[in-house]
C-alpha cells in the first residue's frame, strides 16, 4: 500500500489521496485501500466492543451472562477482520 507523508493518516485518508491522484480509478487499485479501511473500522469496533465488559462484575449470572455476550461480540468481529 501506498504511504502518504503523514503516517498517522487513516485508511479513508489514504483513499480519498488516491482517488484524488488518479484520473482512473480500478477496482485492483482501489483493492488495498479499501482492505485497509475495512480492517481499521473492523478494529474500531472491536475496541469499541471491549468498552462495554463491565469491570465492577458483581459475579452474578446476569454480569456473567452480560460480559460473556461482549466476549462473543468482539470474536465475531475478530472474526470479520480474519476473513472467516
Amino acid at each position: 500500500m501506498t504511504t502518504t507523508e503523514d503516517e498517522t493518516a487513516s485508511a479513508r485518508d489514504e483513499l480519498t489521496n488516491y482517488a484524488a491522484s488518479t484520473r482512473t480509478v480500478t477496482a485492483d487499485g482501489l483493492a488495498p485501500y479499501l482492505d485497509a479501511h475495512r480492517a481499521e473500522n473492523l478494529n474500531e469496533a472491536i475496541e469499541a466492543a471491549r468498552g462495554e465488559y463491565l469491570h465492577d462484575d458483581t459475579r452474578t449470572p446476569e454480569d456473567e451472562a452480560y460480559n460473556q455476550a461482549v466476549s462473543d461480540v468482539v470474536a465475531a468481529i475478530g472474526a470479520l477482520l480474519e476473513g472467516k
